[in-house]
């Protein structure tokens, strides 16, 4: 018999492509967080690391901050149970997308933004669409 077609074999893929998926986007929610505290607790030093002008007022980074705190907040449904809350994983992976696109038309400074995004984007959708469909092949 085929290893490919063992129903134990699926179940132990589909483990190891959550594991897989989980931290990457673990990873990436870290770092969403990091960059918010970052942006809320000290803005112009943020703005200069980027090579952004100073943000005048600094409440419009500090918002975005926030923003970005609270979307990372909405992902931990996601990341605890990928297939149970897919919306929320499959919408976020859009997110990410659409904001590389929008950083690459700001250009500038924010081409790094956008390869972050778009590099997050491919990633955790190669990812979590392999994860989803070991998950649908280890059901009998």
């Amino acid at each position: 018999m085929d290893q490919t077609l063992s129903l134990g074999w699926m179940q132990a893929q589909a483990r190891s492509r959550r594991v897989t998926y989980e931290r990457v986007l673990a990873l990436n929610l870290i770092l969403y967080v990091i960059l918010s505290l970052f942006a809320i607790i000290s803005p112009a030093t943020l703005s200069d690391l980027i090579g952004l002008p100073d943000p005048v007022p600094s409440g419009w980074f500090r918002a975005w901050g926030g923003l970005l705190l609270l979307v990372s907040a909405l992902y931990i449904p996601g990341l605890l149970d990928p297939v149970r809350w897919r919306w929320g994983n499959i919408v976020g992976i859009v997110g990410r997308f659409v904001m590389a696109i929008l950083y690459l038309f700001l250009g500038g400074p924010f081409l790094l933004f956008a390869l972050f995004e778009a590099a997050f984007a491919l990633l955790l959708a190669v990812l979590y669409f392999r994860r989803f469909e070991a998950e649908l092949m280890s059901r009998p």
